[in-house]
């Protein structure tokens, strides 16, 4: 892993219109921009702060060319930069009661820290494939502060779990309560987590009343559903139920956040 420091000076901005973990985000203008860099499974990261609308400083993770993962710095790292991140609490409202929680693909750890921060009661096992990528998330997005600060070792809350995720559902042995996919690979889902053998899995691994999540970039309408729609099928021929949760309800034909929900 390289730590190699460069500088970009007078930057007057970033849109982050496509982001590994789907979200789409404007920052306003800064300067002196700089990068620390990292070689990771995927191609080259980087690592590197901006302002967010309010001017608030925000530390974003950045894995061939696309964004993957942001936080607030110091007292404010355990809550969500993206809104779509915060749509997976819709698990919550669905099961009031879920402990057990197993999250797919980590980047930052973003949604992880939330939940051993923001909901006590949950054990989650992060699922990374990337040890570099987990790696950068120690240092630089909190990860090991959060460790400390949760006392995760000690209650065994929180387990980082090296593994592609498919391999990990199918040998885990566990029952899970809610898992959430936030798998990306350059910008796209990993194609054998979009498939059939996939789908179930996942359910074999859910507790009763449990239920899969998957964050999907797409339209809500027209050509730019296809990918959207097709998934939906296929969980629907695995599932009970499936519901999808549009982060913009109002621009259906462009490409944006979808939570899908299967249960």
């Amino acid at each position: 892993m390289l730590c190699e420091r460069g500088a970009l000076a007078a930057a007057l901005g970033i849109f982050a219109a496509t982001l590994a973990a789907g979200a789409a985000w404007a920052y306003r203008r800064y300067s002196a921009r700089t990068y620390l860099r990292f070689e990771t499974m995927f191609g080259k990261a980087r690592v590197y702060q901006v302002a967010d609308d309010e001017g608030e400083a925000v530390r974003l993770l950045e894995v061939g060319g696309i964004v993957q993962s942001g936080t607030y710095l110091e007292e404010r790292y355990t809550e969500l930069v993206f809104d779509y991140l915060k749509r997976y609490d819709a698990l919550f409202e669905l099961n009031p009661a879920a402990q057990s929680i197993c999250v797919l693909g980590c980047g930052g750890y973003d949604y992880p820290e939330h939940l051993i921060a923001n909901h006590p009661d949950t054990i989650v096992d992060a699922v990374e494939i990337d040890p570099a990528i987990t790696a950068i998330a120690r240092r630089y997005f909190y990860l090991d502060r959060l460790i400390e600060e949760y006392e995760t070792e000690q209650t065994g809350r929180l387990s980082l779990v090296c593994a592609d995720a498919l391999e990990h559902l199918q040998a885990c042995g566990k029952r899970y309560d809610a898992i959430v996919n936030d798998t990306f690979d350059a910008g796209e889902p990993p194609e054998h987590l979009t498939t059939r053998a996939f789908a179930l899995a996942a359910k074999d691994c859910l507790a009763p009343g449990g239920m899969y999540l998957t964050n999907i970039v797409s339209a809500l309408e027209g050509p730019g559903a296809q990918f959207l729609n097709e998934q939906v099928a296929l969980l629907e021929s695995v599932f009970d139920g499936v519901e999808v949760l549009p982060c913009d309800k109002d621009s259906v034909s462009v490409q944006d956040n979808v939570i899908v929900i299967a249960r």
